[in-house]
């Protein structure tokens, strides 16, 4: 191990090497030590601002060393940290705010693939149809996604030296003003968590509008609900009437045909009676003729016994 203990310029250094037994990641008890993210906390903003802080941080590191070896070598991290960063930017907009089914979000997240461009042309109409008056800032924005995208279009240049083609990823030397990109990209962390409040603040409304349509709708069934019943009660009564009043005039027709038939029994009684009258009446007037009869006859008796005398 000695030859290893030798820097480039033939010193001595002291040195760690890997060690059996020991684990790359295990857990520790030291809050101050270890990196936590509870499964329920897990969001693309998690990860997308963990990258772009990491590069940020990295940047002001590189500039204040002023060491070109430094600003050279860590030039492919910072890059492609903060490509990443723009990455699950455009995605996390998309995934959050579409209003797609979340078979076709999965389905279009695998096309997308590691295509900046093809993620911003997703999200853009959505954007713009938040605030038209935001589309000079939404150019710039747009030209910024293209600039990264032209510069590694498929997330594999600042992470590889060489293509899948085996072939060198930069045929030149690549200068790149760090300090600048580190702007650029604050501009457009700016950018997405001022789209995250307009979008999240609207889907707030519109959940909160469906919350206020979904009770309206449960209040007016619970209404129909309740004018059903009443219109039961209502047909209730008004059967129960319905038939009060049938048993009402059949007890009343009944009582007409009693009295029909009571006025009836009447008249025949009535009719009875004089017809016993008048007979009875008929009877005096025979025996009054029958009596005159006879007293005409004894007068006419007496008459002829005055004559004779």
């Amino acid at each position: 191990m000695e030859e290893l203990d030798k820097d480039v310029f033939g010193e001595r250094a002291v040195n760690e090497y890997p060690k059996n037994g020991e684990k790359l990641f295990k857990e520790t008890n030291d809050y101050q030590d270890f990196a936590h993210q509870d499964r329920d906390e897990a969001s693309f903003y998690s990860y997308l601002k963990g990258y772009k802080e990491v590069s940020d941080i990295a940047v002001d590191f590189v500039v204040e060393s002023k060491d070109m070896y430094i600003l050279g070598y860590h030039q492919f991290p910072i890059v492609f940290n903060y490509r990443q960063f723009l990455e699950l930017s455009l995605k996390a907009l998309y995934y959050d705010y579409s209003n797609e089914t979340i078979e076709v979000k999965r389905t279009k997240l695998k096309r997308f693939s590691h295509n900046l461009q093809s993620v911003w042309d997703e999200i853009e109409p959505m954007l713009l149809g938040k605030n038209e008056s935001l589309s000079n800032m939404m150019g710039a924005v747009k030209s910024y996604v293209a600039q990264f995208q032209s510069k590694d279009g498929g997330s594999i240049n600042f992470r590889y030296p060489l293509n899948r083609q085996l072939e060198p990823v930069f045929t030149r030397q690549q200068r790149i003003d760090l300090v600048n990109l580190k702007k650029r990209m604050n501009e457009l962390g700016n950018f997405f968590t001022a789209m995250d409040l307009v979008l999240d603040n609207d889907q707030n409304v519109e959940t909160y509008r469906e919350e206020l349509r979904a009770d309206w709708e449960a209040q007016l069934i619970e209404m129909y609900a309740e004018w059903d019943y009443q219109a039961d009660l209502i047909a209730e009564w008004e059967e129960s009437e319905r038939e009060r009043f049938e048993e009402e005039e059949a007890e009343w027709r009944n009582q007409e045909d009693l009295k029909a038939d009571l006025i009836a029994e009447w008249e025949e009684s009535k009719r009875e009676r004089f017809e016993e009258e008048e007979a009875e009446w008929r009877d005096q007037e025979d025996l009054r003729a029958e009596w005159e009869e006879s007293k005409r006859a004894m007068l006419e008796e007496e008459e002829v016994e005055e004559l004779e005398e």
